[in-house]
């Protein structure tokens, strides 16, 4: 006789969106081996319960329960996020002395001449000041150690010895694609930004492997309690890629992950070319689409431009009124670097948020497509794309996929708007012109950025309303819009195993509540976490 095959789990609701338009109503769904394997609306109920019911199977069937796909995230800095919990905690700090007192208590059991590095999860507009420390204020914690207060993926500050460290005095020219703030007597002031930056984050040592992996674990669990199932992690670099393979292997990742490697331009200079640089990354089996589990590796991260203080701008800065920002790609060099990538089957994501960055990418892309012909659809990104409500057009016809990040107005609205101006900062992330144009864009929060909760996101996107005001409402799109950006349109740019639906033979990844997101009060949102998430058919997360 052989035996009944049975669920590892039955999930029970009043409601399960889908994501499917034409799927019937469904209130069940049974799960076996991490993938969905039957369903039922409410007259099947009591025959999928009967007959996949065994002595093992996990049951949730709370009153009320509303299932939805778990969250895919499509720019979502995983790795850095587990970075922070290593790094000095200066995220707590509230006035530039408390921030010197969390550096000074590193470097007090630190030992002398080593590198203090900081979390990077906090904004200057956190502290009474309202702006970043000096070297001059980091030497009150410490002149024995060389010190960088990262703040975002872009900007940091050294103190005396850590710019001694980089070799950075009076006489040291800005860096292509970054600079270096000198006070009106022309010493650094410890600013770092852009290319300047990456110069010194080259002399860090790495973070040791087994508490990376930790950390990892640790951030992954947390994701996992925001109804995340999938994350597109957009800047690693080759080390932490092998930590994130043996940390896969031994069962410490609990969301998906599709990684891309770090690639700025400097990197690929140092190669000798671009070819060099893939040459390498390959003989040490770092290749699109390795990995097993829950890892993958999608590509590589470019950059073309800065963020708050230095997007490339066609108008100049509302406060910086000579300034337009950053590029650091001649539109000749990036055409050549991503069509080699495309040719050889590498996806390359591109952060750009500036307008005049967004017109050189496209203009870029477009001439990559007539060298080499169509561009496999998802091989070239757009990360951010803030200001691109002009060009939508072209990146519809030329089919690149675009990831925006309305957590970006949570996390940074107010710095924006000082540096940018409202109109400008308003602009930013046009959902209603992205989803009406159809063009292919996904929605995800750049965390540590921009606030890690998706239904966060979902208010910004629906309300546009942010902690520095309300903020373009004709950009506003509709609560189910906004759910499938996070859910249907990252699992298609990721790829297999997403999918971002729930139906027999879709893997299952599902974010359950004991509200329904798609209708509950805007302002509840805010606080709507999941009662239980499911990764790969595992609980992945359960509210005690």
């Amino acid at each position: 006789m052989v035996k009944k095959p049975t669920a590892d789990l039955l999930v029970q609701a009043s409601t399960v969106h889908t994501m499917d338009p034409a799927s019937a109503p469904v209130t069940a769904l049974a799960v076996r081996d991490g993938m969905i394997v039957a369903a039922a609306g409410p007259d099947g109920v009591h025959d999928l319960l009967a007959t996949w019911r065994g002595p093992k199977t996990v049951v949730l069937d709370e009153p009320g329960l509303v299932v939805l796909p778990a969250f895919v995230d499509t720019h979502n800095h995983l790795m850095i996020t587990a970075s922070d919990v290593l790094g000095v905690p200066v995220s707590e700090a509230r006035d530039i002395s408390q921030l010197v007192g969390r550096v000074r208590e590193r470097a007090e059991r630190t030992p002398s001449g080593q590198w203090v590095v900081s979390g990077a999860a906090w904004h200057e507009l956190q502290l009474a000041e309202r702006r970043l420390p000096t070297a001059a204020e980091l030497d009150g914690a410490t002149t024995d150690h060389p010190v960088l207060v990262l703040r975002g993926g872009h900007n940091g500050v050294l103190n005396t010895a850590g710019l001694r460290a980089a070799g950075i005095d009076r006489d040291t020219p800005d860096v292509p694609g970054g600079f270096i703030v000198c006070d009106p007597a022309g010493h650094p002031t410890g600013w770092v930004q852009g290319g300047a930056l990456v110069r010194v984050q080259k002399l860090l040592p790495p973070l040791p492997e087994v508490e990376l992996a930790a950390g990892l674990a640790q951030t992954a669990a947390r994701y996992a309690a925001h109804g995340l199932g999938t994350v597109r992690d957009p800047a690693i670099t080759p080390s932490e890629w092998r930590t994130y393979v043996k940390a896969q292997a031994v069962g410490q990742l609990s969301v998906r992950s599709h990684a891309m490697i770090f690639s700025p331009r400097e990197a690929i200079e140092a190669a000798g070319s671009i070819d060099a640089y893939l040459d390498f990354l390959e003989e040490e089996g770092i290749k699109p689409g390795v990995g097993d589990g829950l890892l993958r590796m999608w590509g590589l991260k470019f950059v073309l431009d800065g963020g708050v203080e230095a997007a490339a701008l066609e108008q100049p800065y509302a406060d910086r009124p000579d300034y337009y920002g950053e590029l650091k790609w001649s539109r000749d060099d990036l055409t050549h670097a991503l069509a080699t990538c495309v040719q050889r089957g590498w996806p390359v994501g591109i952060h750009v948020m500036g307008d005049r960055g967004i017109a050189l990418l496209l203009d870029a892309i477009r001439e990559v497509s007539e060298q080499i012909g169509p561009i496999p659809a998802g091989k070239l990104v757009i990360e951010h794309g803030g200001l691109i409500a002009d060009r939508i057009g072209d990146a519809v016809a030329l089919g690149v996929h675009i990831t925006a990040q309305q957590a970006l107005l949570d996390g940074l609205g107010q710095a924006l708007i000082r540096a940018w101006g409202t109109e400008r900062t308003a602009a930013l992330f046009p959902w209603r012109k992205l989803v009406d144009s159809g063009v292919c864009v996904s929605a995800g929060t750049d965390h540590p950025i921009g606030p890690l909760n998706p239904m966060r996101a979902i208010h910004g996107m629906t309300t546009r309303e942010t902690p520095a005001g309300l903020l373009g409402p004709e950009h506003a799109i509709g609560r189910a819009e906004a759910v499938r950006l996070y859910t249907v349109a990252g699992a298609r740019l990721v790829g297999a195993p997403a999918t971002g639906t729930l139906a027999p033979g879709s893997p299952a990844d599902l974010a359950i509540y004991s509200a329904d997101p798609l209708t509950c009060p805007d302002a509840e949102l805010f606080e709507l976490t999941p009662a239980a998430t499911v990764v790969a058919g595992r609980l992945a997360y359960r509210r005690e």
